[in-house]
């Protein structure tokens, strides 16, 4: 792929994402047969790329984004699912979507970050509030972290569960991003910012298996993790299966975890300060090795689960989606491979980040119907085009990717600081 084609993909990207903007926000995807509603995380992910471009009507969609969201919000402070531009019905299907809420607060972080209007984020700033709240209520047995349920979040066909590593380093990047917006307002936000180094802290504890030969320290770890959670003990002395890992678990939960690559919730890890120097080379490094960027960025689990192994759900067969290789069972994302892109960046990985852009144009370029499709999906192996074309986060991640590796921009995403190496420490203030 030539330098031509990359710009072709930016292009043609920018073309997408004119087409999803609607009165009532950034639609998933521009065909009425596809997504034709305004989801609380596709939304904001794709705003990342939209406001970043300057283009005035994106900015005005993605505004209205999250205003729409906003007049649907529950008494409790959930955002919805999403909220259909044809009908205005809203969904809030499956297990609910713990991940709804935290997009909206990174949503209007990204709007000001853009545009510094403090009167849209004042206007707002009740809705945030709820949210925040209705946020902290999901950590229900007052551990620090998260608890989510299945299908509880974007993965909402995949058997993650309890404390997920994707959802609590999103929560990290959510609560930096409160704290900024209460400093925009003339608040104190320091008590966000020591509930997000906090979760990044047991984040470490709880999902990065570290199993170093000096046993003084390991021993250390596990008096700290008897000391914070009896639970979080006995899975880490007791489970003879876990060993050291190149990346953080996916989940934790009772007795059990998660073992496959998370390839959203360790991009997350990287880019919001949870995972330090050394671990983020680490989770890089296994990234590429075990081709989980090939034929292109990123799939979204790997590798992928067959039916007969423990985490095989029967459910994985709705509409044929999450057989092996396809859906969020090790299938091809391209709105996460610029997420990829976007970690690769920001661990100085430059020449590889271009690389992965030009494989990341190659993907959305790829149609079963049109050129430059920026389908939803591919299959994890051959790299076909499986999902719905025209999708919003495709065009808008690959966006932000260019803006990243073209021109250095910096992404619309809470600046956070890496964390020390040993997961028991305390991370650095910000």
């Amino acid at each position: 792929m030539t330098i031509n084609e990359i710009e072709q993909a930016y292009d043609a990207a920018l073309e997408v994402l004119k087409a999803c903007a609607s009165p009532l926000g950034l639609k998933a995807s521009a065909l009425n047969q596809g997504y034709p509603h305004v989801w609380a995380r596709d939304a904001p992910i794709t705003a990342l790329g939209a406001l970043i471009t300057g283009d005035e009507a994106l900015l005005l969609a993605c505004r209205a984004s999250l205003i729409t969201l906003g007049d649907h919000q529950s008494d409790l402070g959930m955002l919805p699912l999403n909220v259909d531009t044809r009908t205005g019905n809203v969904t809030t299907e499956n297990a609910g979507a713990i991940d709804a809420n935290m997009w909206f607060v990174l949503g209007h972080y990204a709007c000001h970050r853009r545009t510094n209007d403090t009167a849209f984020l004042r206007a707002a700033w009740p809705r945030i509030q709820a949210a925040l709240l209705w946020l902290r209520y999901q950590d229900m047995n007052d551990c620090g972290l998260l608890e989510a349920p299945e299908a509880a979040d974007w993965a909402d066909l995949y058997a993650t569960r309890y404390n997920t590593l994707y959802a609590n380093a999103l929560y990290v990047g959510t609560l930096e991003a409160a704290g900024y917006l209460s400093a925009a307002l003339g608040e104190d936000g320091a008590a966000h910012r020591v509930r997000a180094n906090d979760v990044r802290r047991k984040i470490n504890l709880l999902l990065w298996l570290d199993r170093p030969w000096d046993g003084q320290r390991f021993g250390a770890q596990l008096e700290t993790l008897r000391a914070l959670r009896l639970e979080w003990f006995l899975l880490h002395q007791q489970t003879a299966t876990l060993t050291e890992k190149p990346y953080f678990l996916s989940w934790a939960g009772f007795r059990e975890f998660g073992d496959t690559f998370d390839g959203f919730g360790n991009m997350l890890a990287i880019l919001f300060g949870v995972a330090s120097e050394t671990q983020t080379r680490s989770i890089l490094d296994y990234a590429h090795a075990a081709g989980t960027n090939d034929p292109a960025p990123l799939k979204a689990f790997y590798p992928p689960i067959y039916p007969g192994e423990r985490d095989w759900r029967d459910y994985y067969r709705s509409r044929n989606l999450n057989l092996p290789d396809q859906y969020h069972n090790g299938g091809i994302w391209p709105f996460l491979g610029g997420f990829y892109v976007l970690a690769l960046e920001r661990a100085g990985n430059h020449d590889n980040a271009q690389s992965m852009l030009h494989s990341l144009a190659r993907a959305n370029k790829l149609g079963r119907t049109q050129p430059w499709e920026f389908n939803e999906w591919l299959h994890g192996r051959s790299g076909r085009p499986m999902g719905h074309p025209l999708q919003a986060w495709s065009a808008g991640m690959y966006v932000c990717a260019y803006h990243a590796v073209v021109h250095g921009e910096t992404p619309l995403l809470p600046p956070c600081p890496a964390r020390t190496a040993d997961p028991w420490a305390d991370p650095p203030s910000t």
